[in-house]
């Protein structure tokens, strides 16, 4: 098992309100490599997320984007090409066979866009079944975001 992810997982469960930004800090702050931690926070939610919409019928890309410096999209790229992608599922997955709690799985899905628009979308009456969704694109740079003012501790 990654011992990254079980971090990024218990970070994401324990303080389920912090932005982006502050979960990235949390990792940092316990020895995380920031691009380590800026993939899982952008791959394992989207892991979770499909896993407890795997039978609804939305349909998923396997592909995501990323927002270049100069606003521009990047070609798409394949998840299944990412290693981590291929960790962040199996661990997801393992979580839920080992009997980890819906609403535990749950706080970890909702941090990730596609939960969110599904949820929107259901939430306004369209059938999940009748979801498809394109590739996400990702906000941060390959190289990921900058830190500043790590904090000293949570």
């Amino acid at each position: 098992m990654n011992p990254v992810i079980v971090e990024a997982v218990a970070i994401f469960r324990e303080f389920p309100n912090s932005s982006d930004e502050e979960i990235l800090r949390k990792l940092v702050a316990t020895g995380c490599d920031r691009l380590m931690a800026a993939r899982l926070i952008e791959f394992v939610p989207m892991a979770y997320c499909r896993l407890l919409l795997a039978d609804s019928g939305v349909q998923f890309s396997g592909c995501f984007q990323r927002k270049l410096t100069d606003g521009r999209l990047s070609a798409e790229q394949r998840l299944a090409a990412n290693p981590l992608w291929a960790e962040a599922v199996l661990f997801a997955e393992t979580e839920r066979k080992t009997g980890v709690a819906g609403k535990a799985l749950l706080v970890v899905a909702a941090r990730s866009a596609e939960f969110d628009v599904a949820n929107q979308l259901a939430n306004q009456g369209t059938r999940l079944d009748d979801i498809v969704l394109m590739p996400i694109v990702f906000q941060w740079p390959e190289e990921g975001p900058e830190i500043r003012n790590l904090p000293t501790g949570f």
